[in-house]
């Protein structure tokens, strides 16, 4: 059986921060972000991108793809309001494929019509469907993805069903899955809760969710949370687990600095939820959900259970110590423990 994908989203603050081993361990890395804006194509804040040459060297398979975000000026909203428009934004990325040597594009437009435009619902179909076209022009095969927010809700605010012919992979957000529930969840968790208090929280839920929808799963990687969320304030009972606080979470710590200076630490107990395969930290009063090696091992058994394409990372400067990619490498290739 072929060995899942395993790929990082990494900014660029990451690419000098790249290891050796990390980059060999790596079948995609997603390297972003170019800022869309209108039709136009910012690389301003890719300082690094001379560093491509070095990876290429290192491990020749790597794939390299551009990942491109909305910038400050309307983003992908201002570039789709026409067809005309969006084809000629999805020129201007081709052509920044080719320029500067990448394997690919991922588009991570959050979200489409949450500008309150509807129409942005299919403008996200006629963007791909573009971009699909003028990368086709490119000499080898360019990769296309999306990265894809969680439940159905995805499926009412774009056209995924149908566009997902145009994409080579789909990189589903598992993560931030219940960051905005009023009650304390796992953000990341590889199985369902053993709560009715949320649908649809988990990875493979999602899974199934995108499955039925009709995308593919040999298009499909799920997402693996490097960094943390928290809840304040969270009534001391049961560990703090799935408490009413009556509003979402923030951003927590990343993952050296969750294991430097929370876990078990500064009145912080970890704790383990075995129905969703997830940890999780309470101190009495603050709740935080993150994924550790544990979590992350399921969540690599989930990718080979399900038979979907692989797992991406975000994001990968949160790992200073270079851990997590080779206990994420050596789970995809491992032998299935029994559960």
């Amino acid at each position: 059986m072929k060995k899942p994908l395993l790929a990082t989203y990494c900014t660029n603050k990451g690419l000098p921060q790249l290891t050796e081993d990390d980059i060999r361990r790596l079948d995609i890395l997603y390297i972003g972000f170019g800022r869309v804006d209108g039709t136009s194509l910012s690389i301003q804040e890719l300082t690094h991108l001379d560093r491509m040459e070095e990876i290429r060297r290192i491990h020749p398979a790597i794939r390299l793809i551009l990942t491109t975000a909305s910038g400050s000026d309307g983003g992908f909203s201002a570039g789709t309001k026409t067809e005309a428009d969006a084809q000629l934004l999805a020129a201007h990325l081709a052509a920044a494929v080719r320029n500067y040597g990448f394997d690919g594009l991922d588009v991570d437009w959050e979200y489409p019509t949450v500008s309150g435009d509807p129409a942005e619902r299919h403008a996200h179909t006629v963007l791909l469907r573009a971009l699909r076209e003028e990368l086709d022009k490119l000499e080898g095969h360019r990769t296309l993805s999306v990265a894809a927010g969680c439940k159905t809700w995805y499926f009412e605010i774009t056209e995924l069903s149908q566009s997902v012919q145009y994409l080579d992979y789909v990189n589903i957000m598992t993560y931030d899955i219940n960051a905005n529930s009023p009650y304390t969840m796992h953000h990341a968790c590889p199985y369902p809760m053993d709560t009715d208090k949320v649908t649809e929280g988990s990875a493979a839920e999602n899974i199934e969710v995108f499955h039925r929808h009709g995308v593919p799963l040999e298009k499909i990687l799920i997402g693996a949370a490097w960094y943390s969320r928290q809840w304040k304030q969270v009534p001391d009972e049961k560990h703090g687990l799935h408490a009413y606080v009556g509003e979402g979470s923030d951003y927590g710590p990343g993952y050296t600095q969750l294991m430097r200076d929370y876990v078990n630490q500064n009145g912080y107990i970890r704790y383990w939820d075995d129905a969703a395969k997830a940890p999780y930290l309470f101190n009495g009063e603050n709740f935080i959900t993150y994924d550790d090696e544990e979590s992350l091992r399921w969540k690599c058994r989930l990718v080979r259970e399900s038979g979907i394409a692989g797992i991406m990372v975000w994001e990968y400067t949160y790992d200073e110590e270079h851990t997590l990619l080779r206990v994420m490498d050596e789970a995809l290739r491992s032998p299935l423990p029994e559960k």
